[in-house]
């Protein structure tokens, strides 16, 4: 029994190298083959797989959907996803997220021009 009784002996260590990585691919060479033919040697993901999207495009459509906090979220959308068409325009393969970007920018847009036609029209109640 381990000192401080318990009944339970700790868990080992990890080993010099640290943790274990992924699971290695195995089978016979016909299944090696076959896995190795799904595998785009451009990107490294399965076949006809799209990368997955920037924080930028995210951030952008997640701004632009948030209509209503005003103009602050509408700019935060048309630079976030400017960012985002850079990056995907960069790296194609590796950043994704060109249509969420394209579309956080144009809510962007619609929610700041949205907020400029409001405060226009509170302007002018207030003048009047």
């Amino acid at each position: 029994m381990p000192p401080g009784g318990g009944g339970f002996s700790p868990a080992p260590p990890p080993g010099p190298g640290g943790p274990p990585g992924p699971k290695p691919i195995t089978g016979s060479p016909q299944t090696m083959a076959m896995h190795a033919m799904t595998i785009d040697p451009k990107t490294g993901l399965p076949q006809g797989e799209r990368p997955p999207a920037s924080t930028a495009a995210v951030a952008s459509l997640v701004c632009g959907l948030l209509l209503c906090l005003g103009p602050i979220t509408g700019v935060a959308a048309i630079v976030a996803g400017v960012v985002a068409l850079r990056a995907s325009k960069r790296d194609p393969d590796g950043v994704g997220g060109r249509t969420m970007g394209i579309v956080g920018i144009s809510l962007g847009v619609l929610n700041f021009a949205i907020s400029a036609v409001v405060g226009v029209i509170a302007l002018l109640g207030m003048i009047s």
